[in-house]
């Protein structure tokens, strides 16, 4: 196996927890990896994804408390939330070219120098919105989010799209846009052939659940709410079969279930909410909160303690 090679110094930390997870767990590093991101995903959803974060430790769950897979994973998290906070960077996906991917099938991430310039060269900055409307800005094959990250600096406002036909990579651009108080949408799919898996909407939220009032960064959504065409995997199959002589009548798509009691938090509330806590904390003094009203809701995340005390109560 290749050598592991990091960028970030930050990234050693979490790779040290991944591999304890691995050998708790009996588990690959590969296997591992992909039951963290859902996890973290999970514990980011105001639960609202407890099948997926349930089905995520399963494998992790052998031996004695403490000593389980699954009692490091709010350490990896705690960790990741903490090396963001410090050095602002891909950490994640640092971690996963460098100890997971190896660049498998050609995958290699661009660098975030490279994805600052690409940014700088599309984005225009004074044309921030459009006929009054929140400018949208799409990536076909984000990876791990890091062009999307970069034109989310450029323009704060913007709702962020991010496609990407493997799964990790749509969990990692997910994080990576839900932490850094960015709000779109994250979609797993191929953008050519328009087969998607699943979609999730990046921005802060509150859902009433039966433990009370949660709020959260991360949900999944179904794939006819995301702002991108898409074909199920029912109508492809069906279109395959329409020649065939023992072909299937078209079944019904299943609706997915999903939460209706969400209420998203709006961009120019969650402002109001910055600047009071900065009032409360002395940094400064009010200023008046931006109250335009936009035609498609803007979502921010929560503080790092409402995130921290969401994933204590997951985990």
């Amino acid at each position: 196996m290749a050598k592991e090679q990091f960028i970030y110094s930050h990234t050693r930390q979490l790779f040290s927890t991944l591999e304890s997870i691995s050998q708790r767990s009996g588990v690959s590093r590969g296997k591992a990896f992909e039951d963290l991101l859902e996890a973290c995903v999970a514990a980011l959803a105001a639960e609202t994804m407890e099948p997926a974060y349930f089905e995520a430790i399963k494998a992790h769950l052998e031996g004695t408390q403490g000593k389980r897979g699954v009692d490091l994973f709010p350490k990896f998290l705690a960790q990741l939330i903490e090396g963001m906070s410090e050095q602002d960077q891909d950490l994640l996906g640092d971690l996963f070219e460098g100890s997971i991917s190896y660049g498998e099938k050609g995958q290699f991430l661009t660098p975030e120098s490279v994805s600052q310039l690409l940014a700088n060269l599309t984005i225009d900055v004074e044309g921030k919105r459009e006929n009054g409307k929140t400018q949208t800005i799409n990536d076909p094959c984000c990876g791990t989010g890091r062009m999307l990250l970069k034109a989310g600096e450029i323009n704060p406002n913007a709702e962020l799209v991010g496609q990407d036909i493997d799964a990790r990579c749509v969990r990692i651009t997910a994080l990576n846009l839900g932490l850094r108080g960015k709000y779109g949408y994250v979609i797993c799919g191929n953008s050519l052939t328009l087969e998607s898996k699943l979609a999730y909407r990046i921005g802060s939220f509150y859902h009433e659940s039966s433990n009370g009032r949660r709020r959260g960064v991360i949900r999944e959504i179904p794939l006819e709410q995301a702002p991108v065409p898409f074909v199920s995997d029912t109508t492809r199959s069906a279109t395959q079969d329409l020649f065939s002589d023992e072909a299937e009548p078209l079944k019904s798509s299943q609706v997915q279930e999903v939460p209706q009691n969400i209420i998203e938090v709006p961009q120019w509330l969650f402002r109001l909410e910055q600047r009071m806590g900065d009032v409360d904390s002395g940094k400064g003094t009010i200023e008046p909160a931006e109250t335009e009203k936009e035609e498609s809701p803007s979502t921010k995340p929560a503080s790092d303690t409402d995130t921290t005390k969401t994933q204590k109560k997951l985990f």
